[in-house]
């Protein structure tokens, strides 16, 4: 007897038949001190030279060329912070140093040095600073940099302001506590006009949620953002790293989890990606004991579009009928459930796969008798994206993507 594989879609969860691959890119050039390339398996970037056993390093900012490196270093407790510098000269790269602009008795980190490489800001508790602010320099030679200037308001207010980045037109994006963010920050944007910073825009409510969301990347051309977040539904605990896309008529697709392969149940935060586009940096720590910065192949990015534009083209097919239109952010917890039929007894496994070959959850693995059979997977614990789940016998094998939409 033929045997019979049904899906029975539960509102959320559609099954299609095709597979997502990642590709690695090449690297135009070979700085970065030298490091082996990683792949798309996040390794620590530099270890025993950037990456210290006995010290917490965060925040890493190349300059265009790739031959100059700021990271910040911090104390268990944050309670202190220095920006350090090194630079390859002649094919070598200097011991890294604190940074004359960083070298005194209050906070300083989150640095990030501009497209066009001529300016950097950082955040920084030093007077007249109340709290932290973000702070500017411009690059006065090759080697060195201007004092330190405060931005005015409405860039900097009277509470918690930082991790500034800025794209190719200049608009600086940064993380304020300003406009409420209940347990954590908000994301805001001032544009550039007339060498001056406008007024802050927030980024809107696809991006927020009331858990909070800090630490902004924009893209230089602002096609995607990644942002921060420590509670959002579909995390792996602690901070995690999410994306979202620019959908190019001023809206944003949703965010959704850069996956298992950046994410763990430390904390991850401090995402930056090359100006040359081929690694993503960010900082990986296990609270209070170890604190490195890891980098990671960009193609990770790309895979990631691409699951979302599926996940958009998915949602525009759905009949009107299991259409769901949600108040975000109310989580949505999605089921679905897998029905078989089975001639002959044997051994079956039924497990849920991430699209990097991580299993996420075992439903049936046991004997079972030949009969017919009902399988339901609760998809609340993990993020938007696609999944594939797996069926086998003894002599049969059926695999499909499921693509979750919260």
């Amino acid at each position: 007897m033929k045997k019979i594989i049904r899906l029975s879609l539960v509102i959320s969860i559609l099954i299609v038949s095709s597979m997502s691959i990642y590709a690695q890119a090449n690297h135009p050039y070979s700085s970065y001190m030298g490091q082996t390339p990683p792949g798309s398996i996040p390794q620590i970037f530099a270890p025993g030279i950037i990456s210290l056993d006995n010290r917490f390093e965060t925040y890493p900012t190349f300059s265009p060329d790739g031959k100059e490196m700021f990271f910040s270093v911090v104390n268990a407790s944050w309670t202190t912070g220095k920006i350090f510098c090194t630079q390859e000269r002649n094919g070598n790269w200097t011991t890294p140093q604190v940074a004359d602009f960083s070298n005194n008795n209050y906070y300083n980190l989150e640095s990030f040095i501009t497209p066009d490489g001529n300016k950097q800001f950082f955040t920084s508790n030093r007077p007249p600073s109340l709290n932290t602010d973000i702070w500017m320099i411009e690059r006065a030679s090759d080697t060195t940099w201007t004092n330190p200037v405060r931005l005015s308001s409405p860039v900097n207010s009277n509470t918690v302001d930082g991790s500034a980045c800025v794209t190719n037109n200049g608009t600086l994006y940064l993380k304020s506590l300003r406009g409420g963010g209940i347990g954590g920050s908000i994301l805001y944007r001032s544009r550039l006009i007339d060498t001056v910073y406008s007024q802050v825009e927030n980024l809107g409510n696809i991006i927020h949620t009331v858990s909070g969301e800090s630490e902004p990347f924009m893209a230089p051309d602002e096609s995607y953002l990644i942002f921060i977040s420590e509670s959002r539904s579909g995390g792996y605990e602690g901070w995690d790293l999410w994306i979202c896309f620019n959908n190019n008529d001023s809206t944003w697709s949703a965010p959704i989890n850069m996956g298992p392969n950046i994410n763990t149940t430390n904390d991850e935060y401090g995402p930056r990606v090359t100006l040359d586009g081929q690694y993503l940096f960010f900082t990986r720590e296990n609270r209070g004991n170890t604190m490195d910065i890891y980098w990671v192949s960009a193609s990770i990015i790309d895979s990631l579009k691409q699951v979302v534009t599926e996940i958009k083209d998915i949602k525009n097919q759905i009949p009107e009928s299991i259409r769901i239109y949600q108040n975000y952010p109310n989580p949505f917890n999605p089921t679905t459930k897998i029905s078989w039929q089975s001639s002959v007894s044997g051994w079956q496994t039924l497990k849920v796969y991430d699209v990097l070959g991580k299993e996420v959850a075992t439903l049936v693995d046991e004997f079972k008798p030949a009969g017919s059979y009902e399988s339901e997977f609760d998809a609340i614990n993990i993020s938007s994206g696609i999944y594939f789940y797996v069926f086998k016998t003894n002599n049969f094998f059926d695999q499909k993507k499921m693509i979750v939409l919260k």
